[in-house]
């Protein structure tokens, strides 16, 4: 499994963290970068409960290693 993609964080997700119902700055920024690129479908953290508002899926490293997925 091999993880290369780094995101971009433009003006725009910059203001709409800025805006949001997040309560981590960062972890809000983190979750718009990966809206805005269509090639992500989840979000890997171990602090779970700051996505509730992400429009993504969001899984614990362990819950992602379960799944047996190795093409992402």
């Amino acid at each position: 499994m091999t993880i290369d993609d780094v995101l971009t964080i433009e003006k725009a997700t910059i203001l709409q963290a800025l805006g949001s119902e997040f309560t981590d700055f960062e972890d809000a920024l983190q979750n718009y970068a990966a809206e805005t690129d269509s090639n992500v479908t989840i979000i890997i953290t171990r602090n779970i409960k700051d996505y509730k508002k992400s429009t993504l899926g969001v899984m614990t490293p362990e819950n992602f290693l379960k799944t047996g997925v190795t093409d992402i």
